[in-house]
């Protein structure tokens, strides 16, 4: 069933695979998001990408977020939300899909370079009772109190189900040391300063704790917190514990299971809370826009904040800022040079020239063990080809997604790639793709020349759409192969499924030019579980080796590390999103043995011809302790509710503990690093080899980020 080629059918002529797969009712959107699926939204997110101007129509409402740009230059990536006022939520998929086709279509802007073409990338919808019917960027700090204790350093947290009311959260006058909050996916205000969603200040916080008194509840009900008729907000925070209690208080709170390293007053919190079901599609796609937002809005109110300080408010001292960010996916670049990270990157490098000590901290992730990176080298594919497997498990619900990466600056001419189904299916359509672009996407005048160079073809069993198959020169400097497929389980009212089984995937030189000694072939499984309990259904993925004679899984059954590498491996299964240079990597360890923890992300590695190991992509910054012991998993923080605790297993944990320490040091005026210890020692249990040693660095990183945990009793905080 190919897709037409109608004026009302033109997502294979302006945008990427991804978005193809989501916004095509024939692939993969009756699998997607519920926002998208149910088409019950009218509100968009989206980044423009090579640009600076907007389309200009007069139905088009256009927004940007508040952004912090006090140098004013012509940032990368742009985030922002639309509403076509011509359109409503109950119409057709199809209406749907040719209404966002004629909103990029009028993209008119002049291009930064000639490799990155001005585009939009459309992200996940927003809830219609989220978008503000009023909207002004401009932050008049009105409901702002200014602190007893006057600030000298900055935490920021982004996540979910973030615990504001708790007391965790109170400085010495029990009053909160929350300064800002923006509710992303809750009810919107009638006038406000954020484009969607709500925001809240510290007065705000405080008159809501006064007047609800000890129930929290009751306060989260009154601050639109909980919103059972919300889908992206819920009742999320009338759980025991979420992601975003136990990394807030581990980053900012001063509760007796976090009491080693007590936070003090001169510190204040901005925080973002992102729609709770950002997490249904673990590709990564759709939460570009949320995720920017969030750290402009946390740079934004800093730097508000510092003006309330200043003499010259037109140019004040920022603070130092230290952001936790908690989050990731698994497939994506890994080079620093994906839409997100260029972004963050320019981000990290202003702010830095006006205040130095400013971080954003991120996770190095938990696929190191799952098999959901491999790596082909010149080596590998040196008799022409080369082919691995992807395992897909019966009855997921979600759609699965392989990433192929090719060297950045390689021509491709002449490879293709081929994909065929288990043992007993075969398919009636597609199975091959060239990577090269298809020219006839661009026949079309009005969108000429918009994004990368592509090429789809749909993959089909039987006349039905299973998976698509496409190649695009991503950004316009490093081709990407990527397969989607459907769920292995007929689902959402569909007939369709993609078989289960291990589906084989080569890679083919033919008539192209070899990969250099220095060159490899990347592979990247997206994640694809249930990572927030949303009851999506999605079941894991993973690659299998066809010539599994050299694994890097070491013999002895106390050893972590062995002298080998095979294709798949977990070194270079890196945090998709964190690859910016000046981003701060936290593997994670256990307390008790000092060994990284099994699953810890870790950067990438290449076993040279002659013996020796090489480096690639980006680097693991810091250790710090993720689990207490093998058998007691997770470290632990506040939950919901003021009293109550939970543990949290994963390098998210980590994360946010050396965000801690690093915030605490800047405000006793140290370096970020002081407090820390050197290296994570290689184990006793390890055979010490160049490979071991190399393989270590890759995981644990340069520096060890101090436990942060219970030692004393917490402080004695009065209740408002």
């Amino acid at each position: 069933m190919y897709l037409e080629r109608a004026p009302s059918k033109r997502i294979d002529r302006y945008t990427g695979p991804y978005e193809r797969w989501v916004f095509s009712e024939e692939l993969g959107r009756p699998y997607a998001f519920p926002a998208i699926s149910e088409e019950n939204s009218v509100y968009f997110t989206a980044l423009l990408e090579g640009g600076d101007q907007f389309p200009n129509d007069p139905d088009l409402i256009i927004r940007k977020p508040p952004l912090w740009n006090p140098l004013n230059r012509t940032p990368s990536v742009t985030p922002f939300a639309f509403h076509d006022a011509t359109t409503n939520a109950r119409r057709s998929a199809r209406a749907q899909d040719s209404s966002i086709a004629d909103m990029l279509g009028k993209v008119r802007s002049t291009p930064q370079s000639d490799s990155v073409k001005p585009r939009f990338r459309v992200n996940f919808p927003i809830a219609p009772e989220a978008w503000s019917p009023d909207y002004s960027p401009h932050c008049d700090m009105e409901d702002w109190v200014v602190p007893s204790t006057r600030p000298k350093a900055i935490i920021g947290v982004i996540d979910d189900g973030i615990p504001f009311a708790h007391r965790a959260f109170l400085d010495g006058d029990g009053k909160t040391r929350i300064s800002h909050i923006w509710l992303q996916s809750a009810e919107a205000d009638t006038h406000s300063a954020v484009p969607f969603g709500r925001e809240l200040m510290n007065g705000n916080i405080n008159a809501l704790r006064a007047a609800s008194g000890d129930d929290e509840d009751l306060l989260y009900r009154m601050s639109g917190a909980i919103d059972p008729a919300i889908a992206e907000l819920g009742a999320h925070l009338r759980r025991h514990a979420t992601h975003g209690s136990h990394v807030a208080g581990m980053c900012a709170g001063n509760d007796m299971r976090v009491s080693s390293h007590e936070m003090g007053d001169d510190i204040q919190i901005i925080a973002v809370q992102l729609p709770n079901t950002i997490a249904w599609d673990t590709s990564g796609f759709g939460k570009e826009m949320y995720m920017l937002s969030a750290l402009h809005y946390i740079f934004n109110r800093a730097r508000a904040i510092a003006e309330k300080y200043s003499t010259d408010p037109d140019d004040p001292e920022e603070l130092p800022l230290v952001v936790n960010f908690s989050y990731g996916w698994s497939a994506s670049r890994h080079d620093g040079k994906s839409e997100m990270e260029l972004a963050i990157q320019e981000l990290l490098e202003d702010r830095k020239s006006l205040q130095p000590k400013t971080a954003v901290v991120m996770p190095t992730g938990n696929n190191f063990a799952h098999a959901m990176h491999g790596q082909i080298t010149s080596a590998d594919i040196a008799t022409g080809s080369y082919a691995f497997e992807w395992k897909l498990l019966p009855d997921d619900r979600t759609s699965s997604y392989l990433e192929i990466w090719l060297p950045e600056g390689m021509d491709p001419d002449g490879y293709t790639v081929s994909v065929t189904p288990p043992p007993g299916y075969s398919l009636t359509a597609g199975g091959v793709i060239d990577i090269s672009a298809d020219e006839t996407l661009d026949d079309d005048t009005d969108i000429k020349g918009r994004g990368d160079p592509r090429r789809f073809t749909e993959l089909e069993m039987q006349g039905e759409n299973i998976g698509q198959l496409s190649v695009d020169l991503h950004r316009g400097s490093r081709w990407r192969v990527m397969v989607a497929l459907i769920p292995t389980i007929s689902t959402r009212g569909q007939s369709r499924r993609a078989p289960s089984g291990n589906w084989r995937i080569e890679v083919h030189q033919n008539s192209g030019v070899p990969l250099a000694e220095n060159q490899q072939i990347n592979v990247w499984v997206h994640r694809d579980d249930d990572p927030a309990m949303l009851n999506t259904g999605g079941r894991q993925s993973r690659l299998v080796d066809l010539n599994d004679t050299e694994n890097d899984s070491p013999k002895h059954p106390l050893r972590q590390y062995s002298e080998t590498l095979g294709f798949i491996r977990g070194y270079g299964g890196m945090n998709g999103v964190a690859s910016s240079p000046d981003v701060t990597r936290i593997a994670g360890y256990t307390a008790s043995n000092g060994k990284v923890s099994w699953y810890s992300g870790a950067s990438g590695l290449t076993l040279k011809g002659d013996g020796t190991t090489g480096h690639w992509g980006a680097a693991t910054s810091y250790a710090a302790v993720s689990d207490k012991s093998q058998l007691l998993a997770g470290t632990a923080s506040i939950g919901v509710r003021s009293g109550s605790g939970t543990h949290l297993s994963g390098t998210s944990g980590a994360s946010p503990a050396a965000s801690r320490i690093m915030v605490l040091n800047a405000a006793a005026g140290a370096d970020f690093t002081a407090q820390m210890s050197g290296p994570l020692p290689l184990p006793h249990t390890e055979t010490s080899g160049p490979v071991t040693l190399e393989k270590h660095i890759a995981r644990a990183g340069t520096l060890t980020v101090p436990h942060v945990t219970r030692s004393k009793p917490a402080r004695s905080v009065p209740v408002a």
